[in-house]
C-alpha cells in the first residue's frame, strides 16, 4: 500500500517542486527511486552529470555506474539510513530510505556535482582507459567538478537525513 503512495507522489507535480527544492538547497539531483524490494519506479537519466553521461555511454562505464548505485541501494536497505558516497568516477552520490512504521517502502538516490576528492589527470586517464573514452573529453568534463569538503559532506548528510524523515512523514501522513 505505502509503495503505491510513494509511486503516486513520484509522478505528481509536487514531486517536481520537491526535486527543485532539493537541487536549490543542497545542489542534489534525483536520479532514481525504487521500492523496498528494488523495483524501479523512477529513473531520471537526464539528471546525470555530463561526465557521468559520457561514462555511461560505454558498456563498462554503465556497468560500473550501476554497480555503484546497487551498492548504495544494498547499504540503505540493510541499515535503513541515508548513504553519501562517491561513485566510480568520484562524484558524490546518495541514497535515502523511505521508512514507514519501521518498514522500508522505498529508496531514492541521486548525485551532487561535486567529488569526494579532486579528480586528477591520473584518475581521468584511468576512467578513459577502462571505459574506452578519449582522455581529453574526460579531463574537460572533470576539470569543472569542485571538491566537496568533509565538513560539507557532514552537513549534506544531515540534510539528507532530515529530507528522508520528512518524506517518510509526508507519505505516512497522506495514507492516514
Amino acid at each position: 500500500m505505502n509503495a503505491e503512495i510513494l509511486k503516486e507522489l513520484l509522478i505528481s507535480s509536487k514531486w517536481q517542486e520537491i526535486q527543485e527544492l532539493i537541487d536549490k538547497i543542497i545542489g542534489a539531483k534525483i536520479l532514481w527511486a525504487v521500492t523496498g524490494s528494488g523495483a524501479s519506479i523512477l529513473k531520471s537519466d537526464e539528471n546525470h552529470h555530463e561526465l557521468c553521461q559520457l561514462i555511461r555511454n560505454s558498456d563498462e562505464g554503465l556497468r560500473r555506474c550501476q554497480n555503484s548505485q546497487q551498492t548504495r541501494f544494498k547499504d540503505v536497505k540493510r541499515t535503513k539510513q541515508p548513504i553519501l558516497s562517491p561513485c566510480y568516477c568520484g562524484l558524490m552520490n546518495f541514497a535515502i530510505p523511505i521508512v514507514i512504521d519501521k518498514n522500508l517502502i522505498g529508496i531514492i538516490g541521486g548525485r551532487f556535482s561535486q567529488s569526494e576528492f579532486p579528480i586528477t589527470v591520473e584518475k581521468c586517464a584511468q576512467i578513459a582507459t577502462n571505459c574506452g573514452l578519449d582522455v581529453k573529453d574526460v579531463i574537460a568534463l572533470a576539470k569543472v567538478i569542485k571538491y566537496l569538503s568533509k565538513s560539507d559532506q557532514r552537513n549534506i548528510f544531515s540534510q539528507l537525513s532530515l529530507f528522508s524523515g520528512m518524506l517518510s512523514f509526508l507519505i505516512k501522513w497522506s495514507t492516514e
